[in-house]
């Protein structure tokens, strides 16, 4: 049992990569050029990068939960994408104001749904990491 919600907090680490490349990517998505390098929050002494692994953590403490509940590869995927859903949300929420002033409740989720299919091209690492350690278990 220890085991096992071990691998799933392991697992739930893959949440960083995916909100860091998405948050890249959704900054290229503005007109910005594709950088590595996270925009600026609107905190005067906050850091991107210690505030994108913060908004993570919802997402990953979800993921572990739902992953100890289901047992089948296909609820572990799906639970997996509807937490990195829940974290690119928290991310429009963080970032939004480096890509304007203001912005509404309705306005952000409209950010998440504009950028949908570059969360979908984000899912992929975490993803991988996903499968690779659950084929290590099976195994």
């Amino acid at each position: 049992m220890m085991r096992r919600l071990a691998l799933r907090a392991l697992q739930s680490l893959g949440l960083i990569p995916v909100a860091y490349l998405f948050v890249c990517l959704m900054s290229a998505g503005f007109g910005h050029s594709f950088s590595l390098a996270l925009p600026e929050v609107a905190a005067p002494d906050g850091s991107s990068v210690v505030e994108l692994l913060l908004f993570t953590v919802p997402g990953q403490l979800l993921f572990v939960f739902l992953a100890c509940i289901f047992s089948k590869r296909h609820g572990l995927l799906a639970g997996f994408a509807l937490c990195a859903t829940l974290t690119a949300w928290l991310q429009c929420l963080l970032f939004a104001d480096a890509f304007g002033n203001t912005w509404s409740s309705a306005e952000i989720a409209g950010l998440l749904g504009y950028n949908l299919p570059w969360l979908l091209v984000a899912l992929a690492p975490g993803l991988a990491l996903l499968l690779v350690t659950e084929r290590g278990y099976s195994a």
